[in-house]
């Protein structure tokens, strides 16, 4: 019965050795102040506390006042200040001005350690550059106190605790689901483009009007006629009109691209028409007048007028004439495919 209550009397001895070391160190190296008094000097070497728990960090700062024109070097550490004290981080130098020429130089380190007990840091030299001597001035010895958690042996001991599970929610899983939509999706429009062009055809098919281009051309031309701009003095509105009823029955009729094109870009286009090229000198006369009349202020005559509409039913009526023989032209053609399939 003797022995078990000796061993925690000697553990308690040592623990109060060890804690009046600590304390002893706390009120003697807490900070360290000192003055060069010739040279005006003054330097510090300062702990946010000098007693810490294993592990725990914290701040070494070293500062001197000095005049502006005077070089200072600091010391310098890589990684540990002494045996025990390892530094975690070391900011660069800072310097503050002060009054009548003075200047302050700061220098911090974050730092900590992981070996319990009492650790001696050596005086900081700060070497001094004047003309072409140097000094060096220390500040005083610095004690860091490191103790370690308290252990309850009292107790009993418990299992670990294992992570908790819990249900996997929406947010989590979205990003992924979205990205593999996503990626799914160019999948996709890669092989439709690759199939697309092994047939030389189009990725995105131009959705065809309901109606034949050719009727929705003549019912404007139609509304053309019964307004009769040109006699109300609305030259350039007519030839505006009529022109984009052309360029628009051109694009669905040949697949061209006219809308913003100019009048010699749209002739050089439908050159390469296979069809009968009588409308190709109407088509010019109607677009050379619309660009006289919008872009010359040149007023056509009522004849010219009535010719320009005049041609642009020509050029509607005679492409309509050709359309239609093609299509029957492709009617034929199948009708001979399927009669030598069943012979």
């Amino acid at each position: 019965m003797t022995n078990k209550i000796d061993i925690p009397n000697k553990l308690f001895a040592k623990v109060l050795v060890a804690f009046a070391i600590v304390l002893g160190a706390a009120f003697s190296s807490f900070s360290s102040y000192a003055q060069e008094e010739e040279k005006g000097i003054n330097y510090s070497a300062q702990l946010d506390t000098n007693v810490i728990v294993i592990g725990d960090q914290i701040n070494l700062l070293l500062s001197v006042e000095q005049p502006k024109g005077l070089r200072i070097e600091f010391p310098v550490f890589t990684d540990s200040i002494g045996s025990g004290v390892e530094i975690i981080k070391q900011s660069p130098q800072d310097t503050l001005p002060l009054e009548n020429g003075i200047i302050k130089v700061n220098k911090n380190f974050l730092i900590t350690s992981f070996d319990d007990g009492v650790h001696k840091m050596n005086p900081f030299e700060f070497k001094i550059h004047d003309e072409n001597l140097m000094n060096i001035i220390r500040t005083d010895t610095m004690l860091l106190g490191v103790k370690t958690f308290d252990i309850d042996t009292s107790k009993a001991n418990f299992d670990i605790i294992m992570p908790i599970n819990t249900p996997i929610a929406f947010a989590e899983i979205a990003p992924w689901v979205f990205g593999g939509l996503i990626v799914a999706a160019l999948i996709v429009l890669l092989l439709l483009y690759l199939r697309k062009r092994k047939k030389n055809q189009p990725l995105f098919v131009k959705a065809k009007p309901s109606e034949p281009a050719h009727v929705i051309a003549l019912r404007k031309l139609d509304e053309i006629r019964q307004q009769k701009l040109w006699e109300t003095g609305k030259v350039k509105e007519f030839h505006s009109d009529l022109t984009d009823t052309i360029r628009n029955y051109l694009d669905e009729r040949f697949h061209l691209s006219t809308l913003e094109s100019t009048t010699d870009e749209i002739l050089k286009a439908v050159n390469s028409v296979e069809v009968n090229s009588e409308w190709h000198a109407k088509l010019r006369d109607v677009l050379e007048r619309a660009d006289l009349a919008k872009f010359a202020k040149h007023a056509p005559l009522q004849d010219e007028n009535e010719l320009s509409l005049k041609y642009a039913y020509k050029i509607i009526e005679t492409t309509i004439v050709e359309e239609v023989s093609e299509k029957k032209e492709k009617e034929s053609i199948a009708l001979e495919e399927t009669k030598k399939e069943e012979k």
